[in-house]
This record gives C-alpha cells, structure tokens and sequence, in this order.
C-alpha cells in the first residue's frame, strides 16, 4: 500500500511541475520563467518534505523531497521552455 502512495505522489509532482512550468513559460522574460521554475521546485520540496513525514516515511522523507525537487525542476523547466517557444512560434505568425 506504501509504494502505491508513493506512485500517485510523485504522479502528482509530475502533474505539477507540467502545469506550473506551462504557466512559468507565459512570464514575460527567461529570467523571470526560471526564477518561477525554481520558485516551484523549491514548493514541490517543502509539500513534500512535510507529506513525507506525516504519512509514514519520515525516514525517507530527505530523500524523497530532494528526488522530487530535482524531477520538479526538470520537468517544469522543460515544460516552461517548451511553452515559451509555442507562444514565440505562434507570435511570429
């Protein structure tokens, strides 16, 4: 049952970091895009730094919130740039 939280969380970290990165993406600089980017890793690691110990994992708990600040910010940053250059594309048309 443990491992089964622990799949749906982190789907929950993926399924944030793309809907924040797209909405970093829309920020008017690339300064201001990654600054958002890391501001939201850096929520992904606090939420689940403080999940992590509530539910049972406390001794996984630095562990897990690192692995999900790392992959948050991947993900939204990729989400972030790819957004940006949709919105590029489509304003050059």
């Amino acid at each position: 049952m443990q491992y089964e939280y622990l799949f749906w969380s982190m789907a929950a970290v993926v399924a944030a970091a793309l809907a924040g990165g797209a909405l970093c993406g829309r920020l008017g600089s690339v300064k201001r895009t990654l600054i958002g980017v890391a501001a939201l890793a850096v929520a992904i690691f606090v939420a689940v730094l403080v999940l992590s110990r509530l539910n049972g994992f406390a001794d996984l708990a630095a562990m897990l919130s690192i692995a999900a600040f790392m992959f948050g910010l991947v993900i939204a940053a990729a989400a972030s740039l790819l957004t940006r250059r949709i919105l590029l594309r489509r304003a050059e048309r």
